[in-house]
């Protein structure tokens, strides 16, 4: 039975639409008749062709939101102590909105100051202790550093000393080998000259034997050979006072050598003993890591200790929470009294001065938008205000599933009439066209072959169909670029079908209030009537895909009926 009647309502609402067309249709017919037989003049209702701007606009669905909106949680949890705030009071920045009950934190504050202080004094302690020790040993060392760089400054002038020493027993070598040589050469040359007057002398002789020459030249000759006799013996001990020499030098470097040498050992067996009691203090620096590793402890300790006390500190200026902008309160969700948990909003709190009027658009228009544009908006709970706001925010990425980009207007509140959350619609200019010829959607005829016809009614009162050119249209009117002239008085609605030349009855069909959306400063003209822009320089936007509007009917055919909305309801058994 329930399907039944659900069913049966709207079959019925059919059946009386259908029936009630068709007597329409047969009274219109039957109008006709009678106005060709009887030659009577048929009614129709005009209006003029008139001059203005074509404005395309697009329209989306925007929601509102609030540049700035802070929610009221604590940091942590508690009894809530002050919250005088209610829906609608406004705050201003710095102003305290919830106080939560400080009573556990102070004692954990409390107790972490005492915790402190006892790990700071157990450093103080230990600091006494090793600098008592610390100093002993750096005493210690010191000496032996001192110890060990004496030693080591004797065994350095040890070693120049050897290094002197022998260098100069080595010259005295050297000197004493040098007088040797020159010694030798001596007697060499001696023993030669010897040699050569021994020849003489017997030749000499010989001569002498042979009665050439005089017994003179023979005593001559050996005087000289005796007396070169007594140089060779000269020359030969001085060559022997010179190998004595050199022998004695040599004996000298060999002790010079012996003598630095042993010096030299005794300075370092003295610095190796210096070195060794060195070693032997610095061991005792071994204690010094580990006295360190405790410091470092206990000092670590303390910042440990200090950094949980400024926790807790914060901790405790965080249970009072102030608002960081002036707005306006619009949710209370808890009491004084009640527990507030971390990440659980008490309050929140929004700016209301201004807002943002959020929309997306087809990728259609992303030419056509710019920032700076202005946009019209209305809201659905405030029927009956329109709103105005500039663009301030144009995202350059468009979403690849939807293929729509979104924007940003901003919408001044000073009164705070728009609230956030609210839905409405925005408008916005894409083009502007100066057109010399505008006629009402409803005076276009459009024929079964495409073409279309306007029927303009004379001063004669005589109606003549023309065939027309059509432009750019938005919601009130189709621009004409051929078929019409301004000023034409054009027919918009008439119940009988019209032939050319037919004699017509006029009314002035009434005028309906312009819903498009008025030029802004921010649209452009495409073909502006004589007037230079602001910029001097005219911007051509493209015109949007055409919009579906609702019109009148052509000029010959019926009204459409009215729609008739029916709603089923549960029908109780």
């Amino acid at each position: 039975m329930k399907k039944l009647i659900i069913w049966g309502i709207p079959a019925v609402a059919l059946i009386g639409l259908v029936i009630w067309r068709f007597s329409q249709v047969a009274e219109t017919k039957s109008q006709g008749g009678k106005q060709r037989g009887s030659g009577t003049v048929a009614e129709v209702q005009v209006a003029p062709a008139t001059s203005r701007m074509i404005v395309s606009t697009m329209q989306a669905v925007a929601d509102i939101e609030s540049p700035q909106k802070f929610e009221v949680s604590p940091k942590s949890a508690g009894r809530i102590d002050y919250l005088t705030a209610r829906e609608g009071d406004v705050v201003t920045a710095g102003e305290v909105l919830l106080k939560i009950d400080p009573s556990d934190l102070t004692g954990a504050m409390l107790q972490q100051q005492a915790s402190l202080a006892e790990s700071q004094a157990r450093l103080a302690q230990a600091k006494l202790t090793q600098n008592a020790n610390s100093v002993g040993i750096r005493s210690q060392i010191q000496l032996q550093h001192a110890t060990l760089s004496s030693n080591q400054a004797n065994l350095k002038l040890a070693q120049q000393n050897y290094a002197a020493e022998v260098e100069a027993a080595q010259a005295m070598v050297t000197n004493a080998e040098s007088g040797v040589a020159d010694m030798q050469a001596a007697l060499g040359k001696e023993q030669a000259n010897l040699k050569n007057l021994q020849v003489t002398y017997d030749r000499t002789l010989n001569l002498f034997k042979q009665n050439f020459i005089a017994s003179q030249d023979v005593d001559n000759a050996k005087t000289a050979v005796a007396v070169e006799q007594g140089a060779v013996a000269v020359a030969q001990a001085q060559l022997n006072g010179a190998k004595a020499t050199l022998k004695n030098q040599e004996d000298n470097l060999a002790i010079a050598k012996r003598k630095g040498l042993a010096d030299i050992a005794a300075a370092q067996a003295t610095v190796k003993e210096a070195e060794a009691t060195l070693k032997a203090a610095q061991a005792n620096k071994a204690q010094r890591p580990a006295y360190q590793e405790n410091l470092n402890a206990l000092g670590s300790e303390v910042s440990s200790q200090a950094a949980q006390l400024q926790q807790a500190k914060s901790r405790l200026t965080d249970l009072t929470i102030i608002s960081p902008i002036a707005g306006t309160v619009t949710a209370r969700k808890s009491d004084p009294g009640d527990q507030a948990t971390p990440g659980s909003p008490v309050l929140e709190v929004q700016y209301l001065d201004w807002l943002y009027v959020n929309a997306t658009l087809p990728v259609d228009f992303a030419t056509s938008i710019q920032a700076g544009q202005t946009a019209t908006i209305t809201i659905d709970g405030l029927p009956g205000r329109v709103y105005r706001g500039p663009i301030i925010n144009i995202n350059p990425a468009a979403d690849p599933l939807s293929r729509q980009f979104g924007i940003k207007v901003r919408l001044d509140n000073q009164d705070h009439l728009v609230r956030p959350g609210m839905y409405g619609q925005i408008t916005i200019v894409t083009s502007q066209v100066y057109a010399k010829v505008v006629v009402p959607r409803a005076a276009i005829a459009t024929a079964a072959d495409g073409s279309t016809t306007v029927t303009v009614v004379g001063s004669d009162n005589v109606a003549h169909v023309h065939k027309v050119t059509q432009g750019v249209s938005d919601a009130q009117g189709i621009q004409i670029t051929s078929g019409v002239n301004p000023g034409d008085q054009v027919v918009v609605l008439s119940y009988a079908t019209l032939r050319d030349g037919a004699k017509v009855k006029t009314t002035l069909a009434p005028t309906k209030p312009t819903t498009s959306t008025p030029p802004t400063p921010n649209a452009v003209p495409t073909n502006p009537p004589p007037a230079s822009p602001p910029n001097g320089k005219p911007t051509v936007m493209p015109s949007p895909p055409e919009a579906s509007t609702t019109t009148l009917p052509p000029v010959g055919k019926q009204p459409t009926p009215p729609t008739v909305t029916i709603r089923a309801s549960k029908v109780r058994q």
